[in-house]
């Protein structure tokens, strides 16, 4: 029997999964652009069990309406948290094309995506955990404030969702969740470790305190093995920070680091000859040959899960000038 599938796609500056199991399949996050519309056609999906949305940032949710709209892809259930101060266009279009989705075809709209949902949305061998928002965060709301009077974002309220196998948390896909959500989560979970971290917000600022610090407690709380940036390399071109990178080395020093794309930083000029570690999948970054790991497919098997290039992504940035996953490999947090 095939194992399951963790799909992590290359995006640019964005955030979507898809998780794959026998006859059924998981979205998480829906950016724009066309790689997830083209990974679902390559995989010839016709039904999508879940669709989770992390928060309402465009970079999330710009593709879930062309999805939506589509008449040849059955979406069953649709999974996401209300804003009330995103007035995006983009977050108007989508509330009208749920609106049509669930009256056309019978998509079911949940606008609840808190750890109440543990257990509700597994998938064959794979449990689906909601680790953050929890319920009274939500109450609180964007733009509101959490119970210890700080104030709430749209990235505090993000959800983060864990993957499990054979009762072992593979990985977890954090989405852009800040440090105020990130203390709340930490107050209510008792073990947050994962092999595999979807860093959050790309590597960007953790959206209040010293990002270092914030890097250094969330990958101390996960212990991850692989840490993955879902970067663009032509956009916000300092991602992943330096002092992220400072931060997540003080706790997991030996962690594998792994963007979708490369970053500026690591080199003002793309490698040549073209990589060969990347997978088969859709990719953005293959349009200008701009990937680093690209889209990363891992086949879970609990405790034994590995990243099965990993070797070969290692020698791809041996050929990169200044990678900057090579930074602080020894440095300790004082």
């Amino acid at each position: 029997m095939d194992l399951p599938e963790l799909i992590i796609l290359d995006v640019g500056h964005g955030n979507c999964a898809l998780i794959k199991d026998a006859n059924n399949v998981i979205v998480v996050d829906c950016p724009p652009g066309g790689t997830l519309a083209e990974t679902i056609e390559n995989l010839a999906i016709k039904e999508i069990l879940h669709i989770l949305i992390s928060h309402s940032d465009a970079d999330h949710i710009g593709g879930i309406i062309d999805l939506l709209s589509n008449e040849e892809i059955k979406i069953h259930n649709v999974h996401l948290n209300p804003d009330a101060i995103k007035k995006s266009e983009t977050w108007l279009d989508l509330r009208i094309a749920l609106k049509d989705a669930r009256k056309r075809s019978g998509t079911k709209v949940s606008s609840e995506l808190t750890t109440t949902k543990t257990g509700s949305l597994n998938i064959g061998s794979v449990n689906i955990e909601v680790l953050a928002p929890t319920p009274e965060l939500i109450l609180g709301g964007a733009g509101g404030r959490d119970l210890q009077g700080r104030k709430l974002t749209s990235n505090s309220i993000s959800a983060v969702i864990g993957i499990v196998h054979n009762s072992h948390r593979v990985a977890i896909l954090a989405a852009d969740i800040d440090n105020v959500g990130f203390e709340n989560m930490i107050q209510d979970q008792n073990s947050l470790t994962a092999d595999i971290l979807v860093f959050p917000h790309h590597g960007g600022s953790s959206g209040g305190g010293d990002s270092k610090i914030f890097a250094d407690k969330f990958c101390n709380s996960i212990q991850p093995k692989l840490i993955i940036f879902s970067i663009d390399r032509h956009r916000f071109s300092n991602n992943p920070r330096t002092e992220i990178i400072e931060g997540l080395r003080s706790s997991v020093p030996d962690a594998h680091i792994l963007c979708t794309q490369l970053s500026q930083q690591c080199a003002a000029s793309l490698p040549i000859p073209k990589s060969t570690h990347l997978s088969l999948f859709p990719a953005k970054g293959l349009i200008n040959n701009s990937c680093c790991g690209g889209t990363i497919s891992i086949k879970l098997d609990g405790s034994s899960t590995t990243y099965a290039e990993i070797d070969s992504h290692k020698e791809f940035v041996d050929q990169v000038s200044s990678p900057i996953c090579r930074k602080y490999s020894n440095f300790k947090l004082i």
